[in-house]
């Protein structure tokens, strides 16, 4: 018994967890060194205390209780997380044990053990906040913020419903992600989101369409980011309605390859067709085209005059070709016409005879009427030429001849 009772002693005195010996009044009776460097009160200090003065004055009334069922004999054993006051004036978090020892029927005291868990309960804590901070900084996001497993919608925040014109977020979860997405898209979508499923790694910005609840399409820009949720792989996908910006930004480019005044293709949009024809490697042919007689109608009734009959005259080349071809202004009085395949000489006769005979129809402008005639000289990819520069030079020369000619057209004679 004495062995058992100096091992008690020793295991008490050396142990790195804080013990204490408490009456059943809440006196300290015996306290560990452990407990002393956790609360900052020497031995004797406890000894003149109760365990209530060092207790946080919110938890006392949960530990009090504890006691008390203790000592009625409704439990044995009790554990808790509780604040101690520090001598600092310091706040201690711990985890407390609390067993009574009785002798018979009779209580004689309490056991405590006592483990300092501030450090945990503040990085606890800390995560908690951020946690906090990092959902109020999603929901209220301005941009839609999605997060779906396998496809199907777990988590939506305020901005992605609104955008996707839903009313709840219990409207989009276990949805799948395909009934938002524009049926061009979906096998977009889907690689990418196997991509990040497979790789773990971010999926870069597109653009892509989306379906809103009331069927309406808009354009997001859209970005995939690989995270966990409840232990599972998911992904988040971040996006935001750039529909005006789109449209800002489609007008801007088309202007840059269309004629302000014709609303034809221009100079730049043509040397880019012809170039990615000439990398198919497909026949074609082009009609180079003059026209005669503006200058004059620009002389005579300005350039007003001159503007309504080449608008005029551009709307009669586009009606006369249809679907044949593509109708494009290089500037000032000059066109090009791309033709797919080879034409065979009374093909290029026809459309050519075509395009004079519409062209030359009289015009009414500036309360009078002008007529414009053309010139037009033919090339054929690759018989002429396999370079668009070489190409041009020729249409262009032949073009002249017929001029010189006084003919409608002329092919390129080698």
């Amino acid at each position: 018994m004495l062995n058992f009772i100096n091992r008690f002693e020793q295991a008490f005195f050396y142990s790195p967890i804080g013990m204490a010996l408490v009456s059943l009044e809440g006196n300290w009776l015996k306290v560990n060194p452990a407990l002393t460097k956790i609360t900052g009160y020497t031995e004797k200090e406890f000894l003149s205390m109760t365990f209530q003065d060092i207790t946080y004055p919110d938890d006392l009334e949960a530990d009090i209780s504890q006691v008390e069922q203790l000592v009625k004999g409704k439990k044995d054993f009790y554990e808790m997380e509780k604040r101690y006051l520090h001598k600092s004036g310091n706040l201690v978090w711990a985890l407390l044990s609390v067993s009574i020892v009785r002798e018979g029927d009779k209580s004689l005291y309490l056991i405590a053990q006592i483990q300092d868990i501030t450090e945990s309960i503040r990085l606890k804590l800390h995560l908690t906040e951020s946690e906090e901070r990092y959902r109020r900084l999603v929901e209220h996001s301005p941009l839609g913020i999605l997060v779906h497993q396998k496809g199907m919608i777990q988590y939506a925040n305020s901005t992605a419903i609104e955008l996707l014109g839903f009313q709840e977020t219990k409207d989009l979860l276990g949805v799948h992600i395909h009934s938002f997405v524009h049926f061009d898209d979906r096998r977009l979508v889907s690689r990418r989101i196997e991509s990040i499923e497979k790789h773990n790694q971010i999926a870069p910005s597109i653009y892509i369409k989306l379906i809103r609840f009331d069927g309406q399409e808009i354009d997001a820009e859209v970005i995939g980011l690989p995270i966990q949720l409840n232990g599972h792989s998911a992904v988040q996908v971040v996006f935001r309605d750039v529909t005006e910006r789109k449209k800002e930004e489609d007008l801007i480019r088309y202007r840059a390859y269309h004629d302000t005044l014709t609303d034809l293709p221009n100079r730049l949009k043509f040397q880019i067709d012809l170039e990615e024809e000439i990398n198919k490697d497909t026949t074609f042919t082009i009609m180079y085209l003059d026209l005669h007689g503006l200058k004059t109608v620009n002389d005579s009734y300005g350039h007003q005059a001159g503007d309504v009959a080449l608008i005029k005259v551009t709307a009669r080349l586009s009606g006369v070709l249809g679907s044949n071809g593509l109708v494009y202004r290089l500037g000032g009085d000059e066109f090009a016409i791309v033709l797919p395949g080879h034409k065979n000489d009374q093909e290029i006769a026809e459309i050519a005879n075509n395009i004079a005979e519409v062209i030359k129809q009289p015009i009414y402008v500036a309360n009078t009427i002008v007529q414009i005639t053309t010139s037009i000289g033919v090339v054929f990819y690759p018989d002429h030429g396999v370079e668009m520069d070489l190409l041009l030079r020729h249409a262009d020369i032949a073009m002249y001849h017929a001029k010189k000619i006084n003919t409608v057209f002329k092919i390129y004679d080698q």
